[in-house]
């Protein structure tokens, strides 16, 4: 294996683990500190994706809705951390499309958390709503960090590439 895919890869287990992990844990204190069992969000995504749930009075706080929707969520973390990481591995060697990258993972990003919303709203109600909100955006901050300090030519690069500056403006401030 090259070096490189192997650093893709090394990068895409972390940065899953990394979006993973922060989700798992931020929606586990958010329901403790609305007074629900920590797995609860788990059980009601679990009961609706493999139980047939329809309604969240009837969520059922067992291994099997809470473990089977865990699985789902590590693979879409660890399939988002793949993503992540080789855009970030191309913008390094084309730093002429790094910005272009960032505006598709953005949107990658939105429409993911909007598809969320759109077949999980219905389960939500509204009062879950905000938890799910609150654990993507802090996973995707601190997939991003992860992704930024693990690539210092990225970071040298972005510091280095003008953001529209040119010779002329200079001279005019």
């Amino acid at each position: 294996m090259r070096a490189q895919t192997r650093e893709m890869l090394v990068g895409a287990l972390w940065t899953g683990v990394i979006g993973y992990a922060t989700v798992v844990v931020v929606v586990a204190v958010l329901n403790v500190l609305t007074g629900r069992s920590p797995f609860y969000t788990a059980a009601l995504f679990g009961g609706a994706l493999f139980y047939h749930l329809r309604d969240p009075a009837q969520v059922v706080i067992a291994a099997g809705p809470v473990l089977s929707y865990n699985m789902v969520h590590m693979v879409a973390f660890l399939a988002l951390g793949l993503f992540a990481s080789w855009m970030v591995g191309l913008a390094e060697r084309f730093p002429a499309a790094q910005y272009f990258i960032l505006v598709l993972l953005v949107f990658v990003a939105f429409h993911g958390f909007a598809a969320l919303g759109f077949f999980a709203l219905p389960l939500l109600r509204g009062d879950t709503w905000w938890q799910v909100g609150v654990a993507s955006g802090l996973a995707a901050v601190l997939m991003g960090w992860y992704l930024f300090a693990a690539h210092p030519l990225l970071r040298r690069e972005l510091r280095d590439v003008p953001m529209g500056d040119t010779a002329d403006d200079a001279s005019l401030g």
